[in-house]
C-alpha cells in the first residue's frame, strides 16, 4: 500500500512539474522608439459658421467640426 502511495505521489509530481515546465512563454520584443522617428503634426480645429433665419432675422452660430459641439450661441450676423 505504500508503495503504490509512494508511486502515485511520484508520478504525479513528475506530471505537474513537466506540465508547467513544457509550458512556453514569449516575450514580446522592446522596441527602442527614437526621438527622430517620432513625427508628430499639430491641427488646427475645423470650425465653420452656421446661419438660420429666426423670426425674420438672419443669426449665426459657430460649430466645431472637430469636436461637434457648438462654441458660441446664436447672434445677429
Amino acid at each position: 500500500m505504500k508503495l503504490k502511495k509512494f508511486l502515485f505521489t511520484c508520478i504525479s509530481s513528475t506530471a505537474l512539474l513537466l506540465a508547467i515546465y513544457a509550458v512556453p512563454t514569449f516575450a514580446e520584443p522592446s522596441f527602442q522608439i527614437h526621438p527622430q522617428q517620432i513625427s508628430s503634426s499639430a491641427r488646427a480645429e475645423q470650425i465653420e459658421w452656421r446661419y438660420r433665419t429666426y423670426k425674420g432675422k438672419k443669426q449665426r452660430r459657430l460649430w466645431s467640426i472637430t469636436y461637434e459641439k457648438w462654441l458660441t450661441d446664436w447672434m445677429p450676423a
